[in-house]
């Protein structure tokens, strides 16, 4: 008798194993069986309550998926992920994450520890869906995948499973997905179907939720910034998009140029074969129009995989073309174009070997596509478990040994905003960085030799764009998004690297969540206060103490007193009667002063502020109502209708407008150059237009009867144009081959002494990422005007960070203009002050230019 195959019955063995406990498992109801509808139909979604009740009645019936709730949502949704792998592995969880954690900081591990590690520890895979509340289909697709890894009996998924611990995220903008869902919903049937909706599908940020994984601002951002880089560490994150209709079907990596420098290779040798299983993959299932190396770019580390990369993680981005939410789309073949980086002509070439040739597309398609790739990455995970693991750790270590062991970026508290060098370091240490402290907390340490090296390196260094050139002699490949984000220039902190010897080293200690400034009373129940303007947190301060009812003045000019200086925009806060809680709460000093100063005074009241919010969704707009909100400023959001009816003058005293085109203000749209075609989509009637030319008197009457008009970046071209002010843009008609700053960091220099300016050091760097500068001009004897800032004289001196061409158009022209208009004043600020709420060194000048609309002389 021949004897039996070990190999074999050991195969068998295992593969029976696995499939036990599918088959003891009761039955599981799938998402169209549980919804009572048909997944992935036209005409059909289900919106995020529904795919969360869902996952709950997987979890509660398979022993291959377990929940955790990641956080809250803005909008108070349970933010959830879904940990699926084998039973016996979700059994040990715990384990696989601190060897996940170990992987990524092999710091301490010998070798041999290394390879026991790598040996024993799971590909753990991070899958992020729906960031963009439009890009709906992969929310309708992980509710089939999950439903699909619980019940299966195949052997080659079940050995996926017990390679593999998958985090899959259905959607990380809850909120979006539901608002979307029932604006779909509700006008389905309508001429309004699959239509976008008149405001923005993040609550503060609408798309842009997608540029803050280094700023950490919104809630989302930080939930799933806690779950990857403290607590699970992925080797691998996916993150599912959709794309416009007309282009390619899918993108997949590899990506296109520029590449960032300090990146380590490793990634691009990893995410390329991912890449090419997903096409292999896709193509083998018949489905054609897959691109590589097209438009995506390997450089900018704003998005959510993008900056994985610098954190040692093989970050992945798909793309899938989109369809009306959920109604199908019909694309003609002479519809489908090119046009970006990777494809200039839609047609056939090595990386878009099978372009589709155009149809009816669904979402089913969608989900489909998504699937096939998502599956295709879990083979990945199980067949090179071992080179993800080794890639992560050769990836931390190349980090820590790029740099010396003894070389620290140090940041003091004693700047100019002690509490913005405390926020930088805990934003480093929220990322996941090591961040150390002195043993009193007033230095912070952030250790160079680390795993996250390179994320330190790009985040706290100027940026310098690739110039990159696809042919010889022809002009440089664009930026995907802006091109840069030096954090210290952003916030306006100093930040120094130097050498630590080894005995100070051994002298720090941990960051702490109390190392923070404390705020002071020099001298409890003194009659007046002083709170320098210095300090963007004291603008907390005064608003709340405004809200108390305080008695606050402001000092226009400098002074001395007591035996210290004094800047001009100084708060003089009389007798407030909770002044210690009020520093306590806020980090920020209160200095008594014997009396009020002998200098000119203005009574500051809290403004009544009006933001404008047009229905053509800003997310400036809604980057304004974040940053207002953080700082406790009352404002009120106006719309088109409220503008029209006018007599503002009784409701407020400032109105701001942010960063919207001219067009979009008045008409509701923008506009349409000769020889583009005019067609836009219309909104419902009640969402339609602008404030037209009705509205537009009614902002000049309400400045010229004593109201402030603050105008941010390419809304102040509505201010030039229709208000007489000797104010324009010489760059208003500038081609792109005379003049760009896609986004980067320009040096400014301010006037402190003028209201806008309180409180500003006289170089800031200001982020600008249009083609707008200011001149003036002398103007007649009815108005006067104020440069406030302006760009320096040389022009070798403007770029501080990214990249630009032409700056010497910007070479002493002015960014920043206060005017007075009849009995009241313009602000007009050229360059994004508040930009996706990172420019914190800047975000005082807007500030300041809603205090001067609160302001009154005294004397």
């Amino acid at each position: 008798m021949k004897a039996p195959n070990r190999a074999l019955c050991s195969v068998l063995a295992l593969l029976l194993i696995l499939a036990v406990p599918a088959l003891a498992q009761p039955k599981i109801p799938s998402p169209s069986e549980f919804l009572g509808f048909t997944v992935g139909a036209d005409r059909t979604l289900a919106d995020y309550r529904q795919i969360s009740k869902y996952f709950g009645t997987l979890a509660a019936a398979s022993d291959r998926i377990e929940l955790e709730t990641l956080g809250k949502s803005t909008l108070g949704e349970d933010m959830i992920m879904a940990i699926i792998s084998s039973a016996e592995n979700l059994k040990n969880k715990d384990h696989y994450k601190e060897i996940a954690k170990k992987i990524a900081d092999p710091r301490g591990s010998s070798p041999s520890e290394i390879d026991n590690l790598v040996k024993e520890g799971k590909a753990v895979i991070l899958i992020t869906c729906n960031i963009h509340a439009t890009e709906i289909a992969s929310t309708q697709m992980a509710m089939e995948w999950a439903y699909d890894l619980a019940t299966t009996s195949d052997p080659a998924k079940l050995q996926r499973l017990n390679d593999v611990i998958l985090l899959l995220v259905p959607s990380l903008n809850p909120d979006g997905q539901i608002m979307e869902t029932e604006w779909y919903r509700k006008y389905l049937g309508t001429p309004y179907e699959g239509g976008r909706m008149p405001w923005l599908y993040h609550y503060y940020v609408g798309h842009d939720n997608n540029r803050d994984w280094y700023m950490l601002t919104q809630k989302e951002t930080k939930a799933m910034t806690r779950a990857a880089f403290h607590e699970w560490y992925p080797q691998v994150w996916l993150d599912e998009h959709q794309m416009g209709i007309t282009g390619p079907r899918m993108f997949v990596p590899p990506y296109a140029n520029p590449v960032a420098k300090n990146l380590d290779p490793i990634i691009w040798r990893m995410d390329d074969h991912i890449g090419t299983l997903m096409s292999l993959r896709l193509e083998e299932a018949g489905k054609s129009g897959v691109i590589h190396s097209y438009v995506f770019d390997a450089y900018w580390p704003g998005g959510t995989k993008n900056t994985a990369w610098w954190k040692n993680m093989f970050g992945l981005l798909t793309e899938v073309a989109s369809v009306k939410l959920a109604t199908p789309v019909d694309v003609s073949p002479n519809e489908l174009s090119g046009g970006g980086k990777g494809l200039i002509e839609y047609g056939q070439q090595t990386n878009f070997p099978n372009p589709w040739p155009g149809g009816v597309w669904r979402l089913r398609d969608i989900m489909d596509y998504e699937l096939i790739a998502s599956n295709a990455l879990l083979e990945i995970g199980s067949v090179h478990r071992e080179d993800l693991l080794r890639g992560v750790v050769a990836m931390a270590q190349h980090a820590v040994a790029s740099e010396s062991p003894d070389e620290y970026y140090v940041i003091t508290a004693s700047q100019r905003d002690p509490y913005r060098a405390a926020r930088l370091a805990h934003l480093l240490e929220e990322n996941g960085a090591e961040v150390r402290a002195s043993q009193d907390g007033s230095v912070f340490y952030v250790p160079c030799a680390q795993p996250y090296a390179k994320f330190l390196e790009e985040v706290l260094n100027p940026q310098r764009y690739p110039k990159v050139k696809p042919v010889a002699g022809q002009d440089i490949l664009p930026p995907y998004d802006v091109t840069a984000w030096t954090l210290p220039l952003m916030m306006g902190v100093d930040v120094a690297k130097v050498r630590v010897a080894v005995a100070a080293q051994q002298q720090l200690r941990p960051l702490q969540e109390t190392d923070w400034p404390r705020g002071s009373v020099d001298k409890p129940g003194a009659a007046v206060y002083a709170v320098s303007p210095a300090s963007t947190n004291a603008v907390r301060l005064i608003n709340v103490a405004l809200k108390q009812g305080v008695t606050i003045n402001v000092a226009d000019r400098a002074f001395e007193a007591n035996g210290a200086s004094y800047a001009a925009g100084t708060f003089l806060l009389e007798s407030p009667s909770r002044a210690g809680d009020l520093a306590k709460s806020t980090s920020v000093a209160l200095q008594a002063l014997d009396r009020i100063p002998s200098v000119p005074l203005s009574r500051l009241k809290e403004p009544r502020v009006a933001l404008y919010k047009p229905w053509l969704a800003s997310m400036d707009e809604g980057w304004t109502r974040w940053v207002l909100d953080q700082y406790g400023f009352t404002y009120k959001n106006v719309d088109n209708k409220r503008i029209k009816e006018g007599k503002l003058n009784k409701e407020f005293d400032v109105l701001l407008l942010a960063d919207i085109n001219k067009d979009v203000i008045v008409d509701g749209k923008y506009k349409r150059e000769e020889g583009q075609m005019r067609y836009f989509p219309e909104l419902p009637p009640e969402y339609r237009g602008g404030i037209g030319k009705e509205g537009v008197n009614n902002l000049k009457e309400f400045v010229e009867n004593g109201g402030t008009l603050v105008a941010l970046a390419s809304s102040s071209a509505l201010v030039m144009d229709e208000f007489n002010i000797p104010v324009s843009n010489p760059l208003a008609r500038a081609r792109l081959d005379d003049f760009n700053c896609p986004g980067s960091l320009l040096r400014l220099l301010v006037d402190p002494s003028h209201p806008l300016g309180y409180g500003m050091p006289d170089t800031v760097a200001a982020f600008l990422d249009d083609r707008l500068v200011f001149r003036t001009a002398v103007p007649g004897s009815e108005l006067t005007r104020h440069v406030v800032a302006h760009y320096p004289d040389d022009e070798e001196d403007i770029l501080m960070s990214g990249w630009i061409k032409g700056a010497g158009r910007l070479a002493r022209n002015a960014a920043a203009v206060a005017l007075t208009y009849g009995k009241g004043k313009i602000a007009l600020i050229g360059f994004r002050v508040q930009h996706r709420a990172q420019t914190e060194g800047t975000f005082k000048m807007l500030f300041n230019a809603l205090y001067w609309g609160g302001m009154t002389p005294v004397r």
